[in-house]
């Protein structure tokens, strides 16, 4: 059996620099062929020598350019370079455990699903207090997945069988970091169930995420809470068919929400975090904003579809 790990990275050398050099302690099973592919989404900074410089026991490390910006492009940039017939996507500032790869593949090589949601938990020195589930999802921690029969998967620790592709060929481009912001991982997810694939549930086996720290800044919060707005309008309008009454009303109300929470509660406005209220109006305003926009578009999807039309 042959698997191929992808990792898409963008000018962020010294995050994959650790990221490889955790890759290191990986169990190769006996008899299974591994590669892991980098791709390199126009990085301006030293991630080609870092790549190239890395040398991991039983694991070749191929590194990949693909000019198009979007992390969407760069893992479908993957999937077509990839060799292995199980597919493992993870991001590049993360630390997996010693028994992922043969973890993670088991419930493929065993029959018991097409597809694989493992397990993103938080680096012990990135979480905080004041983190409630709803933040530590949005840093990408799995804790919010359906545990037994998980019905989607965290893009940084996500695998499947190749020949789901065969139905659902890729990540959607107009989704993800680089484009709207976020929702590709999601989308892919719900296209697999849709076409009739299983998620099998290994949440117990977590990659340790380790972002960046300007994440916890108001402004990056802040930032994430329109990105997934917008991308959640996005799949409304174009894949579940959303209808679109009043838009323009309820974007004007969710404003002066925001507007009237923010005068109301100026103690809550800090320089790291967010309140979880003011996210949910910011994500709301941007969701209508996004769908308003979008509704002057041609559906880009049949209603549940699992490719662009």
């Amino acid at each position: 059996m042959n698997a191929s790990i992808i990792i898409v990275t963008r000018d962020r050398a010294d995050d994959l620099r650790m990221t490889l050099d955790a890759m290191r302690e990986l169990r190769i099973p006996a008899g299974f062929g591994a590669e892991l592919l980098v791709i390199d989404n126009g990085s301006s900074d030293e991630t080609p020598q870092v790549v190239q410089s890395c040398e991991i026991p039983g694991l070749p490390v191929r590194y990949i350019l693909e000019t198009q910006p979007g992390l969407s492009r760069g893992r479908n940039r993957g999937l077509a370079e990839a060799q292995g017939e199980i597919i493992l996507c993870t991001d590049d500032d993360v630390r997996p455990p010693a028994d992922w790869l043969a973890g993670m593949c088991e419930p493929i090589l065993s029959g018991k699903a097409e597809a694989v949601a493992g397990g993103v938990r938080i680096a012990p020195n990135l979480l905080r207090p004041w983190m409630s589930p709803m933040h530590r999802a949005w840093l990408a921690s799995s804790e919010w997945l359906e545990r037994g029969k998980p019905q989607a998967m965290v893009g940084a620790n996500m695998v499947f069988s190749r020949k789901v592709l065969e139905k659902v060929p890729g990540f959607d481009p107009e989704l993800g970091a680089g484009a709207l912001g976020s929702g590709e991982e999601s989308l892919f997810s719900a296209q697999l169930i849709a076409a009739g694939y299983r998620i099998a549930d290994r949440t117990d086996l977590c990659m340790e995420h380790h972002f960046q720290s300007s994440r916890l800044k108001r402004s990056s919060w802040l930032d994430a809470a329109e990105k997934l707005g917008i991308s959640h309008a996005y799949r409304g309008h174009h894949w579940e068919h959303w209808g679109c009454r009043w838009g323009a009303l309820r974007h004007f109300v969710a404003s002066v929400r925001v507007a009237a929470w923010r005068a109301v509660h100026p103690s809550e406005i800090s320089e790291e975090g967010c309140s979880e209220r003011e996210l949910n109006l910011i994500y709301h305003r941007a969701m209508i904003r996004g769908h308003l926009k979008a509704s002057k578009q041609p559906r880009k999807y049949a209603k549940h579809g699992l490719v662009k039309l």
